[in-house]
């Protein structure tokens, strides 16, 4: 297999990918990285930590509309897009113009796999769907991320993670009655829609050492929601149950969910079965209530959660919540405390599996991205921080076979930002332009 997948560049006399063999699973494996927004960003940045060489295709006015979308910086580079783009070579092209999509297939001829997530159809008219692409580049491996699936009366639709976290069920068990609807504070369905999409283009990279062919694969964010829902679902197809929203708690076992102690939160399971309830009471003072009716069976403690939870609180209030993990976890009952975003990345344990990478921007100024949920066997870091835009331009166009004069015409033309040192502004003296890339349909 990995002679297969290490013939990038091979093709036509390509010279092979500018970054050099890195040991790592997908070393010297190209991907064409036309994707923007999380859902495919995510996908790509993950295949770069695996060691391909990403270059990723961006608008030469701008770039990745990330690039302009922030609420925090970092060397006055949107910490949005650097999250996304570690590890990836950025080359600043105009796919609206022909002499930018025939630059394009020039590097899909020495390309492994190609990455979008446009609305399907939306890239048909620029001859970059799976089915015309496959017809030129019968190898390339195809992937697509999208909002609702390939096919369907709502695969055109532009999907977010919210409105998908709406669309699939999620919202509808997320939260209180008090509260209504409540989305995940995390792109939760973007980054496992990602992480799919990888999962199928491996997949797909193993059957082409077999068969010599590539192929289209394909994840969404419906898909990866609804495969979510395996408890609720169950209820639902066995019985026609539709829960109900009960926070933090679940609809099938109780104790499980948040509970406040005298100093804090924490999150406790004590529902696994009858032994580790007891364990539970009795480590928390209330022994009595293992006798009491109401809370004989799992299935009595979930009609009576409400004064099961008051009865937990107040025994909880008796200590801080730090104590209170430390105790049942002593005593052998699952319990967690309810750490905010900082205290979750900097925890001793994220340290200790190498959850976040200290990476630079090209001009080496230093900051954090957290690492992909990977480890092969160690953390995969990144081989470099988010690139600049069009900061690779001139080289991935070398690989590709053109001449330095016919990249210094696509730059004139204004068809490419050449960002590499000294070439960041065309012969006229402004900087290169063009109109906004083919994207424009992306989710």
């Amino acid at each position: 297999m990995s002679g297969e997948m290490r013939m990038t560049g091979a093709v036509a006399g390509l010279p092979p990918a500018g970054l050099p063999p890195s040991g790592l699973p997908l070393a010297g494996v190209r991907v064409v990285d036309l994707t923007r927004f999380v859902s495919g960003a995510y996908a790509t940045m993950m295949l770069a930590a695996l060691g391909a060489d990403v270059v990723k295709v961006e608008p030469p006015a701008g770039g990745d509309s990330y690039r302009a979308q922030a609420t925090a910086t970092v060397a006055d580079r949107s910490a949005l897009f650097l999250s996304l783009n570690n590890g990836k070579r950025s080359l600043a092209l105009d796919l609206r113009a022909p002499a930018g999509q025939a630059a394009l297939e020039r590097l899909l001829a020495g390309a492994d796999v190609l990455v979008e997530n446009a609305r399907p159809g939306a890239l048909a008219r620029y001859g970059l769907d799976a089915e015309a692409v496959l017809a030129r580049h019968p190898r390339i491996v195809y992937g697509s991320v999208s909002g609702y699936g390939q096919t369907g009366p709502d695969a055109s639709r532009g999907g977010f993670d919210l409105i998908l976290q709406a669309e699939a069920g999620l919202m509808s068990v997320t939260g209180t009655a008090e509260s209504g609807p409540v989305k995940v504070g995390a792109p939760l369905l973007d980054v496992g829609a990602g992480i799919c999409a990888v999962t199928g283009i491996l997949a797909a990279l193993l059957r082409r050492a077999e068969t010599g062919l590539g192929g289209h694969v394909s994840s969404s964010l419906l898909e990866f929601a609804l495969a979510g829902l395996t408890t609720p679902a169950s209820a639902y197809f066995a019985a026609g149950e539709i829960p109900s929203r009960l926070g933090t708690h679940s609809p099938s076992f109780a104790p499980y969910g948040a509970f406040r102690a005298r100093t804090g939160e924490l999150v406790l399971a004590g529902a696994g079965n009858e032994a580790l309830w007891r364990r539970l009471c009795v480590t928390i003072g209330i022994p009595e209530a293992v006798d009491d009716p109401a809370f004989a069976t799992n299935a009595d403690r979930v009609r009576n959660r409400d004064a099961l939870t008051a009865r937990i609180e107040t025994a909880l209030a008796a200590d801080d919540a730090p104590t209170w993990v430390a105790r049942l976890e002593a005593a052998g009952v699952p319990a967690g405390l309810v750490r905010d975003v900082g205290e979750a990345l900097t925890s001793a344990q994220a340290t200790a599996i190498g959850a976040v990478a200290a990476v630079a921007t090209p001009d080496g100024i230093p900051y954090q991205a957290v690492t992909v949920p990977l480890r092969a066997p160690g953390p995969l870091s990144f081989p470099s921080g988010a690139p600049d835009l069009g900061q690779h331009t001139r080289e991935v166009l070398r690989e590709a076979g053109l001449s330095d004069p016919e990249i210094d015409e696509l730059r004139t033309a204004g068809t490419i930002l050449d960002g590499s040192p000294a070439r960041d502004t065309p012969a006229g003296g402004t900087p290169a332009g063009g109109t906004t890339g083919v994207v424009e349909g992306s989710r």
